[in-house]
C-alpha cells in the first residue's frame, strides 16, 4: 500500500525499533500497514485509499451550475451589505479556478482555462507613481468613503477579453512600496489563509498589509474626522467573481447603486520628462567669391567685370 501523508512520519522495518525520519512535505510510505506499530497501522488504516471512479462530463458540468450558484448567491450577499462574504467568493473561485501539482481546477478538468477571460482592471503603468487599483473604485459621500466594486459600471475602454494566465496571474493591486498582488494570489490567501476555507496562524504581509495597513496610502477625512482606507481585497474579490460569471455565462450583467456623491478609479500621475533641448545648428556663411573667379552668373566674365563690378 502506498500512502501520501502531510505530516513527518517514521517508518518502522519488520522486527526492529530502529526508525527512519521522513522529509516534512509528502512522501510516500512504501512498507506494508501490518509492518508498522498499532498506532501508525490505525493512522494508516484511516487514509487508507480506495479506487476513484472518474467523473462524467455530465457530472463535471452539473458541478460547475452549482459552483456558479454559490458564486451568484455569494454575490448577492456581498451586494447587500455583507461584505465578509468575499471570503466565500474565494474559496468557490478556488475551486473553480486554482490548480496545484496534486489537485485539478474545475474549469480545467472541463477545459475551460483555455479560453479568454472578461478583464475589467485597469492597466498597470510601472510609470504611475501612485498605488495601483485595478479592479476597485473609491466611493466618496454622506454614509463615509469605501472601495466599491462597480461590476459594470467600468469604463468602456477597460473591457476586454484575455488569456486566463494573463487574468489569473497580472497584478491588479500594486501598494505603495511596488509589491504587486495577482487574482490568484488575493484568491487563495482569502481562501486559505484568511478564513475562507482556513484561518492561518499567520497572513501574507503584502496581502496583511492591503488589508489592515492601508498599503495603498489613501486617506480619507469626513467632517473633520480623518481615517484610512481599509479592505480592498474584499471589493476586488467581489470584482473577479464578477468577471467569471460574465466569462461562463453568456448575456450575464449586473449593476449596483452605491449612494455616493463621487466614485473615483483608475488615478494615475507620471513624471513628466524634461523637455529635450536642440543641439544649434553651426551658422554656414557663404563663400566669398574671388574678384578674379569667374561670376556665378555663368556670364563669362570674371566676378570684377560683372556682378562684382564696382559702381560709384
Amino acid at each position: 500500500m502506498a500512502l501520501s501523508l502531510n505530516y513527518r512520519a517514521r517508518r518502522y522495518e519488520a522486527g526492529s525499533n530502529k526508525s527512519i525520519k521522513f522529509a516534512h512535505k509528502r512522501r510516500v510510505l512504501g512498507r506494508c500497514a501490518e509492518n508498522a506499530p498499532r498506532p501508525l497501522f490505525q493512522t494508516l488504516a484511516k487514509y487508507n485509499m480506495t479506487k476513484k471512479i472518474a467523473l462524467s462530463q455530465d457530472e463535471l458540468e452539473a458541478h460547475l451550475q452549482e459552483q456558479l450558484s454559490f458564486l451568484e448567491s455569494s454575490a448577492a450577499s456581498f451586494d447587500s451589505g455583507f461584505e465578509g462574504e468575499a471570503k466565500r467568493l474565494a474559496v468557490t473561485l478556488r475551486v473553480l479556478l486554482h490548480e496545484t501539482k496534486y489537485s485539478k481546477s474545475l474549469l480545467g478538468q472541463l477545459g475551460k482555462l483555455d479560453q479568454n477571460y472578461i478583464n475589467t482592471a485597469f492597466n498597470y503603468d510601472p510609470e504611475n507613481q501612485l498605488s495601483h487599483s485595478g479592479l476597485v473604485f473609491i466611493a466618496i459621500g454622506q454614509g463615509g468613503t469605501r472601495y466599491i466594486a462597480q461590476l459594470d459600471d467600468v469604463p468602456e475602454s477597460n473591457i476586454k477579453e484575455i488569456s486566463f494566465d494573463e487574468w489569473w496571474n497580472s497584478p491588479v493591486f500594486v501598494d505603495d512600496k511596488k509589491r504587486q498582488l495577482s487574482r490568484k494570489e488575493l484568491i487563495t490567501i482569502a481562501a486559505n489563509q484568511d478564513g475562507g476555507a482556513h484561518v492561518d496562524p499567520g497572513l501574507d504581509e503584502t496581502y496583511s498589509d492591503l488589508s489592515k495597513n492601508n498599503s495603498l496610502g489613501w486617506n480619507t477625512e469626513n467632517n473633520g474626522v480623518k481615517g484610512i482606507l481599509l479592505d480592498p481585497e474584499k471589493a476586488a474579490i467581489r470584482q473577479i467573481a464578477h468577471e467569471v460569471l460574465k466569462t461562463l455565462k453568456c448575456g450575464y450583467a449586473k449593476k449596483v447603486k452605491h449612494e455616493a456623491s463621487m466614485i473615483v478609479g483608475g488615478m494615475s500621475i507620471t513624471q513628466v520628462p524634461p523637455p529635450k533641448h536642440e543641439k544649434k545648428k553651426p551658422i554656414v556663411r557663404d563663400k566669398k567669391i574671388g574678384r578674379n573667379e569667374p561670376c556665378p552668373c555663368n556670364s563669362g566674365k570674371k566676378y570684377k567685370h560683372c556682378h562684382g563690378r564696382v559702381t560709384g
